[in-house]
């Protein structure tokens, strides 16, 4: 048994109206249908987290502290998986022609998300390894909780109070939910409608620079996988690690709590200062946002991660430059400030680097 206590984050992916599945429809259809759907959550968890072990209807999953820089990517993580759960159902539904009961109910499973985090232990016995402590309990009890109850909601992202507060992150519009446990006492949680969210993150207008239209393009491979890349490149403590000291960059407004549509970041380069604002947020997708200075738009940029097979990232960085100049003097005086001064090619490629290393050694590589 390993006596080492380490601190990270649990999460349980559950799949709601399980039990009713299959209970009311075939079982060889009803199981293909739900190992589809349990192979999908496994692919988008790993290799961020590790899969400590599949409990039916469910995946239990969990990083070290030290994977997730920023709390709000972890929320961003839970939220991009309901998406990809969510279309694998309808591409699902569409695919098939067969009528049986199984085939007509894939719009009737759901999914859940509970989120933890503390200290945990693993233990070895016979060959298995398993999570143990006070916190692992803790998230696997929350799994049983009045929140359908409460609220009627069939699909939400249950946050414990100890967790929201170690990720720094906030909600406005988050239900409030005491539960209570022998042993462990009354929680309090945070819980989220995972239908409205899906709803916002799928009719949001897309906003996203395309190569042929840009005065600028760096493309550059990491060795990461999308979620850590996709942090390397928002986290505003990041980029000024990789930057060179062009720039320095700190937090604006966070109107959701975190970053988001309507988000700022602010820049300090040499004398100058310039607001960005987010106008489109796809994590792990694209982010697109407008920078000022003055008061008058000088750039929109999108940065756009696309996965590799190796596992790493590419991410294409695109900018248009706002100024009333024929398109060849732009593409001009931003290749002579963004390379000749301020190195961007090499400072990309320094954040590759950087986020490799940091990646590999979170991994004990």
């Amino acid at each position: 048994m390993s006596t080492i206590t380490q601190y990270g984050y649990f999460v349980i992916a559950d799949i709601s109206g399980y039990t009713s599945f299959v209970a009311k429809t075939e079982l060889e259809h009803s199981h293909e249908i739900l190992t589809e759907l349990l192979e999908l959550l496994v692919e988008r968890f790993q290799p961020l987290m590790t899969i400590s072990k599949l409990e039916g209807d469910a995946v239990f999953a969990y990083a070290i502290r030290d994977v997730f820089a920023r709390g709000a990517t972890l929320i961003d993580f839970v939220e991009s998986i309901y998406v990809a759960f969510r279309d694998k159902q309808v591409s699902m539904k569409r695919a098939t022609t067969c009528t049986c009961n199984a085939c007509r109910n894939i719009p009737t499973l759901d999914l859940k998300f509970f989120l933890h985090c503390g200290d945990f232990i693993q233990q070895k016995v016979a060959n298995t390894r398993e999570l143990v402590g006070s916190d692992v309990n803790l998230i696997h009890r929350l799994t049983k909780n009045h929140v359908t109850q409460a609220t009627g909601w069939r699909a939400y992202v249950m946050l414990t109070d100890q967790c929201l507060n170690d990720l720094q992150v906030q909600f406005d519009d988050a239900h409030i939910q005491m539960e209570e446990y022998e042993h462990l006492g009354q929680i309090k949680t945070h819980n989220i409608d995972l239908h409205k969210r899906y709803q916002e993150i799928t009719n949001r207008r897309r906003i996203m620079l395309e190569e042929k239209d840009a005065d600028f393009i760096v493309q550059v491979d990491f060795p990461t996988p999308l979620v850590v890349t996709w942090e390397w490149i928002q986290d505003p403590d990041r980029r000024n690690a990789w930057n060179g000291g062009h720039e320095l960059w700190s937090l604006g407004e966070r109107p959701m709590g975190r970053a988001g549509i309507g988000a700022s970041n602010h820049c300090a380069h040499g004398k100058s200062h310039s607001t960005e604002v987010i106008v489109d947020w796809h994590p792990f997708e694209y982010s697109t946002a407008d920078s000022f200075e003055n008061g008058k738009k000088s750039f929109t940029e999108t940065f756009r991660f696309e996965s590799l097979p190796d596992g790493g990232t590419r991410v294409h960085d695109v900018l248009l430059m706002h100024m009333p100049l024929p398109r060849f003097i732009r593409k001009a005086m931003l290749k002579y400030v963004l390379i000749t001064q301020h190195h961007m090619d090499e400072a990309m490629e320094l954040a590759a680097r950087m986020a490799g290393e940091e990646f590999a050694k979170s991994r004990g590589e």
